[in-house]
């Protein structure tokens, strides 16, 4: 028979019909539910006094996950946000000596509002000694309206700047730079390696053209190329009206 929800009155009525002679076959069928419900009914009013049992609040085998459990879940997430789920599930068998499947972990990190998102990184300080390279986890998990943020190192390796001087014919001269390229540095690379190439003005090669970057605006360079009889000119900041076609 189909499951169907049969009313409190007339799980009464099937009790007052045994109660008046009538076998539970012949009340079955008076009230068009089967003998199984009318010997369920009866058990229920002899237990507990009534045809409806009380609620239980016990369904199945009590969880191994307790509340402790479930807050120290919360505070690794905030320490390690970068955990995947078997290092999370390795890291209860071994706390706290429960056994977890990953799906039931997933399902308990839900329900405690933990959910999975990108992470945020937060520079530390570098150790040469120990990292060559940038590896970190892009996604962890910690609470909702909590970013997930993992300390990385920042490791740019080895970088190089080349500043240049280019001329009708090609360049004129170069330099590569180990880092950044500062005032110092570019004032010796005008007065070492291109002035030498240079004429006086109005002879070719006699105008330096830059833009208009601080270091370039020194006047102690200026100083010395213009005491060269070599003049100096600075771009015009980029206006697109200003581009000739």
């Amino acid at each position: 028979m189909v499951f169907r929800h049969i009313s409190e009155d007339i799980k009464t009525r099937a009790l007052w019909l045994l109660d008046q002679g009538y076998i539970s076959a012949e009340t079955a069928y008076l009230l068009g539910v089967s003998e199984r419900s009318v010997f369920r009914w009866r058990r229920n009013f002899d237990t507990h006094g009534s045809v409806i049992p009380p609620p239980s609040y016990l369904q199945g085998r009590p969880s191994d996950i307790t509340t402790e459990i479930r807050e120290d879940l919360v505070q690794l997430t905030r320490e390690s946000p970068e955990m995947f789920l078997d290092e999370i599930q390795e890291w209860v068998a071994v706390a706290h000596e429960v056994a977890i499947s990953r799906p039931q972990l997933h399902q308990i990190l839900e329900d405690c509002a933990v959910s999975y998102k990108r992470l945020r990184r937060a520079a530390i300080e570098r150790d040469e000694a120990l990292y060559d390279r940038t590896i970190y986890r892009h996604y962890g998990r910690s609470v909702s309206g909590e970013r997930a943020t993992i300390l990385a190192n920042f490791v740019c390796g080895d970088w190089y700047s080349l500043v240049a001087a280019l001329g009708v014919e090609g360049y004129a001269a170069a330099r590569v730079v180990s880092g950044s390229v500062d005032g110092d540095e570019f004032f010796d690379f005008i007065v070492s390696d291109v002035m030498p190439t240079m004429n006086p003005f109005p002879g070719d090669r006699s105008v330096i053209i830059m833009d208009n970057c601080a270091i370039h605006k020194s006047e102690a360079l200026r100083e010395v190329v213009e005491g060269m009889g070599i003049q100096i000119s600075f771009k015009f900041p980029f206006i697109s009206k200003l581009i000739l076609c």
